[in-house]
């Protein structure tokens, strides 16, 4: 997955680079959810993490009317689920996740009118740093619980996407769409010495709601 991801974003930059007349440059904000897949006794990244936001920069590139390519280079922070990770009785536990990811994406319209419906696909790498500080009532006695970690890594992905491109005035569009992301399994890593399991839920899939304006490329 990771090699198709490279390749990808290789040839999206190589087709950009000779096609700056038809480049749209923009950004977005996000609205992100996590979630557990379709598997929802499973205990998973939903359990884990709540609602959080991202920010974006995009590009886009016409083919022609019907078809797109484009890239995003995005972040996003989700904080921790207060439910799962209350230890308000054993000390103060600071959770969050945090995304930064690179994708290649190609649109299908099914128009080619100023509001055109469309489907697309965006394959990518995604960094996820993952935070957990907890200080524990009982410092200094036998019952001291505290751990602090940091999980760092890097996975491949992809999210099929629908939304609406808008052509605006001018030489603007706008978009509005849905997508939902799929990382698949992140191996769970254990530290013995100091009881610690980085990843338990194994997985970090999430839909994400994004609202995105372009403009041409001078």
């Amino acid at each position: 997955m990771k090699r198709i991801s490279f390749f990808a974003l290789f040839l999206l930059i190589t087709i950009a680079s000779h096609s700056q007349n038809g480049l749209f440059i923009g950004g977005g904000l996000s609205l992100i959810s996590p979630s557990n897949g379709f598997d929802k006794d499973h205990f998973g990244f939903n359990d884990v993490a709540n609602t959080g936001g991202g920010i974006s920069i995009n590009t886009l590139w016409f083919f022609n009317p019907l078809l797109s390519l484009g890239s995003e280079l995005g972040y996003a922070y989700l904080p921790k689920d207060k439910d799962t990770w209350n230890q308000s009785r054993r000390g103060n536990i600071k959770v969050n996740y945090k995304m930064t990811k690179l994708t290649a994406q190609g649109n299908f319209y099914f128009n080619d009118e100023k509001i055109r419906p469309y489907m697309g696909v965006a394959f990518g790498l995604y960094y996820l740093r993952n935070t957990v500080d907890f200080d524990s009532n009982y410092t200094g006695s036998i019952n001291d619980a505290s751990v602090s970690y940091t999980s760092n890594t890097l996975h491949a992905g992809f999210g099929p996407e629908a939304g609406i491109l808008f052509n605006l005035i001018g030489e603007q569009f706008a978009t509005l769409s849905i997508r939902y992301t799929i990382i698949p399994n992140i191996e769970a890593e254990y530290f013995p010495e100091d009881d610690v399991t980085i990843n338990p839920h194994g997985q970090q899939n999430h839909w994400s709601l994004s609202a995105k304006l372009y403009f041409r490329a001078r």
